[in-house]
């Protein structure tokens, strides 16, 4: 599960704080595909492949992989600002929201 809660028995501090943010991020994204593995061919063509996310089949000049998770995506489903497929664009987005400490008055 993706946000499930760190065990005690976790390497980590206890200070969320103290970790940088890198780590943060990786702990939470799990690893669909190692770097440099290829994409899901596409058995219909010759030199097509699929997109990760939306499944449609592309060439592999179109492909990027994800630099977290290894994901293959397509330009649409793609984040050039931080080189992630859109579903680790958004874990990075609620990393970077400002931690709330305490309860709301």
């Amino acid at each position: 599960m993706l946000w499930k809660s760190r065990s005690k028995s976790d390497n980590h501090s206890k200070d969320p704080g103290t970790s940088d943010f890198y780590s943060r991020l990786k702990d939470d994204i799990p690893v669909m595909r190692k770097q440099g593995v290829p994409p899901e061919k596409d058995p219909s063509s010759f030199s097509r492949f699929y997109c990760d996310l939306c499944n449609d089949s592309f060439p592999l000049s179109e492909l990027k992989q994800c630099t977290l998770c290894g994901r293959w995506a397509c330009s649409s489903c793609w984040t050039s600002e931080y080189y992630l497929c859109n579903s680790c664009n958004g874990i990075l987005k609620l990393h970077m929201l400002p931690r709330q400490e305490g309860g709301r008055k």
